[in-house]
């Protein structure tokens, strides 16, 4: 009877370390937010990477999808603060006006992570992010290596968009001297509304109709203008430019360089810096103390840590480094 009575005290002991246990891992998990603005081309591979490196730290994700609205975005934001969200992940529609998000979550003590996208005017806990006028540099500079003469045309992102930029910024940093000698003639340079496929097709088909000229090369600001340049240039039945960059190293863009289409992509590495991500999050939460940084960038109220990644040119000459 006195065994029978120990193993009885044993099985409630162990059920009930188990059952604690158990209760402590629901307890201490953290829950965290990602207001995505779209998940339109390389933004559909961050989300996956981002859920991946969450589950791994155990982390229960949220991710709300504004399909590049604003208003959306908001509405979105606040139903993050309703399901008590302790941490979150920002990708904003609008880096100029997503102040407004960002002291929806400062009002709570939810702290901020920008990703890829510096919100402006606002209390930011990090961002994340590549170096974009170094980017544009790098654009410029391969253009400049393959045609150091020639007739450029210029394709930004979104005008809003302070990545968009910064990369202008890299591109006439790089062209200016180039420019002034008469080496370099800029046909066009102009923002594409939206990063638009749509947009940046019509208006390199404008450019194509009116210009009269022979263009050397373009450099887009991405993937999605890079290609839709190339489709301009096959609807008018006109030869291609002898450099066309792009930024992302999409598949397609892979594709279009293995065939000698578009000449040259970014690749910026989106896995670290969502693996990155989620971690700042997980250290604000778990350990609470300052994770290791490169620097900090200005947003117009605050010098916000920020921890930038490191891109590469790719071309057909190293296309096979990249799976």
């Amino acid at each position: 009877m006195k065994l029978l009575f120990k193993y009885h005290i044993y099985l409630l002991v162990v059920f009930t370390l188990i059952i604690t246990a158990h209760s402590c891992k629901v307890e201490s998990s953290n829950k965290v937010g990602l207001l995505i603005h779209e998940m339109e081309g390389r933004w559909y591979k961050d989300v996956e990477q981002i859920k991946e490196n969450a589950r791994k730290l155990g982390i229960d994700l949220v991710i709300k999808e504004a399909q590049g609205n604003e208003n959306l975005q908001i509405s979105q934001a606040k139903e993050l603060v309703e399901e008590k969200i302790d941490a979150v992940i920002v990708v904003a529609v609008n880096q100029n006006t997503a102040a407004g998000i960002v002291r929806l979550f400062n009002n709570e003590n939810i702290p901020v992570i920008a990703y890829d996208r510096l919100i402006s005017n606002s209390n930011l806990e990090y961002y994340i992010s590549f170096e974009y006028t170094q980017i544009g540099k790098m654009q410029a500079e391969y253009a400049l290596s393959k045609k150091p003469r020639g007739n450029y045309v210029l394709l930004w992102g979104d005008s809003s968009d302070n990545n968009a930029r910064l990369m202008r910024k890299g591109h006439e940093d790089v062209l200016s001297d180039p420019v002034n000698s008469g080496k370099v003639n800029i046909i066009h340079k102009c923002f594409i509304d939206g990063w638009s496929p749509e947009n940046a097709k019509h208006k390199m088909k404008q450019i194509l109709s009116f210009s009269g000229k022979t263009i050397d090369v373009v450099i887009a600001s991405n993937d999605n203008i890079a290609q839709a340049a190339l489709e301009a240039f096959d609807e008018l039945d006109m030869e291609y430019p002898q450099i066309i960059t792009g930024q992302d190293c999409t598949e397609k863009a892979r594709t279009s360089i293995s065939q000698n289409r578009q000449t040259m992509t970014i690749y910026k590495p989106t896995e670290q810096m969502a693996k990155k991500a989620v971690s700042l999050a997980y250290n604000l939460l778990e350990n609470d103390h300052e994770f290791e940084t490169d620097g900090y960038v200005n947003n117009k109220r605050m010098d916000v840590p920020t921890l930038f990644l490191t891109p590469e040119v790719i071309d057909k000459s190293n296309l096979n480094k990249i799976n």
